[in-house]
């Protein structure tokens, strides 16, 4: 038996009930009508992620976002744990968020302050009824303790923190059948230009054959190159490659098909992705 459906009926009949009760009481005075809670269950209804910034190239093509919550509950925190949110929790949560984003405090533009150079931009996206609501703000997180932004776009910040925290907590690892790969060329023993991953102490780092199974399309500009794999292809990443979990950019060094040295690592990719 689905448990939500029966109490969303009943919470529907004692609704209607005091609609009635209300139009007997006020003759010729209709009630105000309650906005339906009714997201989609296989989308995401609130999503907070961090774009841009002082990153590397590869890290920042494998970076997560900080948290998605779907409309059935399904909460998952950077893309590695997982914890399910109940109805009157997805309910309190996603309308908090919706009123903090609706608030005239919300559309206060920053005070002047000085630039922070390679500050990474936060984007907050949250689904309503009546269409998406978002903000993107530049230096978002580092700028907290002046308040620079309205308090309404802190609030909304912090609600997803503590789910965020929350969900990590709970340690419930997230899996998924479909994986992304991330692979930076290796030049004069350090990643490619720009990087901060690791350099290789010698040019005789251990290095591995790249395995056979995990085709990759050839690098772009910068060298980078990245995949989206299902079937037996994730099953061969997660099997062989060595995956980033805190992100600080240590990834093993492999020799490719074409004799070129590189560094790679993978991550799930989430259900919306």
């Amino acid at each position: 038996m689905d448990h939500r459906l029966t109490r969303r009926g009943m919470l529907a009949g004692l609704l209607a009930a005091a609609a009635l009760t209300a139009c007997d009481g006020t003759p010729g005075v209709a009630p105000s009508p309650t906005p339906s809670f009714d997201p989609p269950q296989d989308e995401p209804i609130a999503i907070w992620e961090l774009t841009g910034g002082l990153t590397a190239p590869g890290i920042a093509a494998l970076r997560p976002p900080r948290l998605v919550i779907y409309g059935d509950g399904d909460a998952i925190a950077d893309a590695t744990y997982r914890s399910r949110l109940d109805p009157d929790q997805l309910r309190i949560l996603s309308n908090g968020l919706a009123d903090d984003l609706r608030a005239v405090a919300s559309q206060k533009k920053p005070t002047p302050t000085p630039t922070i150079v390679d500050a990474p931009v936060t984007r907050v996206t949250v689904w309503t009824p009546t269409g998406p609501l978002s903000f993107t703000a530049e230096g978002f997180e580092e700028l907290k303790p002046e308040r620079v932004y309205a308090d309404a776009l802190y609030n909304a910040r912090d609600r997803l923190a503590n789910v965020h925290k929350t969900v990590s907590a709970t340690a419930q690892p997230y899996l998924a059948t479909r994986v992304r790969v991330v692979a930076v060329p290796v030049l004069q023993g350090q990643a490619g230009t720009g990087s901060p991953i690791i350099t290789d102490p010698s040019p005789s780092a251990t290095e591995a054959p790249w395995p056979p199974g995990i085709t990759l399309p050839a690098p772009n500009a910068e060298g980078l190159r990245r995949a989206d794999l299902d079937g037996d292809a994730a099953r061969s990443a997660v099997r062989t490659l060595t995956r980033d979990l805190d992100q600080r950019g240590a990834w093993p060094a492999y020799r490719m098909p074409d004799g070129t040295m590189a560094r790679a690592s993978w991550r799930y990719l989430l259900p919306n992705e």
